[in-house]
């Protein structure tokens, strides 16, 4: 099995007032340490301002995923900070999104630009 750094990619990126963290690859058990590493930081860092987590180029999410997704988007509830997730609508990463209800729970934008004006 390759490393979780060939499965996933994260990079971070201030923009527009906003902390972006761009995820690349697929999000599970094996690379989701690091995507909780990375956003745990942005919301340390962020103070108040967005975090938009960027998933569109994600091709499979997890259940371990949708629970980190769930627990960053509690964590910026706790600390009032934004949490904005783009994801591809029609993508493999909104599929399990959609299907555990999520989309009516997460703050969901179709693209990087619309997370950035909200």
């Amino acid at each position: 099995m390759p490393p979780a750094e060939q499965l996933m990619t994260v990079a971070r990126d201030d923009q527009r007032g906003c902390l972006v963290v761009v995820v690349q690859g697929e999000v599970d058990l094996g690379t989701g340490g690091r995507l909780m590493e990375a956003t745990a930081e942005a919301l340390q860092q962020a103070a108040g301002r967005p975090v938009v987590l960027d998933l569109s180029a994600v091709g499979f999410v997890s259940s371990s995923g949708l629970g980190q997704l769930v627990a960053l988007h509690e964590e910026g509830q706790r600390t009032g900070t934004p949490v904005r997730v783009v994801v591809d609508r029609s993508g493999p990463a909104m599929r399990p999104i959609r299907t555990m209800g999520l989309d009516g729970v997460l703050s969901l934008f179709d693209t990087l630009d619309e997370a950035l004006t909200a």
